[in-house]
């Protein structure tokens, strides 16, 4: 498996990954990634960035992370042609994750759980929220959370897709203060104000005797794509007492 990763920074983070079956081994990678592009290229390293052995119990080779120079046919143009890449030489990194045979004395404890618990704990000063559509693979998400002395929120767009043997993957991220998601769980209500690249706001509503009211104007613009709407037909929302992000 291949991945092509792209990325755009302006006051939050937009970017999108291409995930596509391939030949990749030590020495290169031929990747075609349907009518977007090929990169068929010969991978020389310079520099080894770190090597990772394995841990206790375990047993295979290393898991390294290179530098180098890929050599070859890099030609790839990006959906409404919202990138370009073409050349026949690029510098670049290269992860090899070798297999690795484990004991289960050799696996290390799980402490998710408790990371989780101990965030959840403070339910009258974080909150998430979930807004999902049944008609596609998209969602958006927003959290926050008041520390003792200020207080941060997230919010997240995503969508997916399956196309010509790829799995494409498009996002959009940013963080702002508390004062962007502002919520009440007693009356379970939210109300939310991303900041750019995100535009428009949203309100949630909690009604026990019917179903819950999203109203939104948000959207979140996508690399090569139309931007995510969170709103409209099918879709819903929900709101919850805790601080769901690391």
């Amino acid at each position: 498996m291949a991945t092509l990763k792209l990325w755009r920074k302006d006051r939050g983070v937009t970017e999108v990954t291409y995930e596509v079956k391939s030949e990749v081994t030590e020495a290169g990678l031929k990747v075609r990634f349907g009518r977007l592009g090929l990169i068929d290229v010969a991978f020389t390293p310079t520099k080894t960035l770190s090597e990772t052995q394995p841990s206790e119990g375990c047993t295979g080779a290393p898991r390294t992370l290179r530098e180098g120079i890929f050599t070859g046919t890099i030609d790839f143009t990006g959906e409404r042609e919202y990138v370009r890449i073409e050349g026949p030489q690029a510098e670049g990194s290269m992860s090899v994750i070798s297999p690795w045979q484990c004991s289960e004395e050799g696996l290390p404890p799980f402490r998710g759980a408790s990371r989780f618990l101990a965030r959840s704990r403070s339910k009258k000063r974080a909150a998430s929220l979930y807004a999902g559509s049944r008609h596609c693979s998209c969602f958006f998400l927003a959290g926050v959370h008041h520390g003792k002395k200020r207080g941060r929120s997230i919010f997240i767009g995503e969508k997916s897709e399956h196309r010509e043997g790829m799995e494409i993957f498009r996002g959009t991220y940013a963080t702002a203060g508390a004062s962007a998601f502002v919520f009440d769980h007693r009356a379970g209500t939210a109300t939310l104000r991303p900041p750019p690249p995100f535009s428009g706001h949203a309100s949630f509503k909690s009604r026990p005797h019917a179903p819950d009211r999203w109203r939104s104007t948000i959207r979140a613009p996508l690399l090569g794509a139309e931007p995510l709407k969170t709103d409209g037909p099918g879709y819903g929302a929900a709101l919850f007492p805790e601080y769901q992000f690391d």
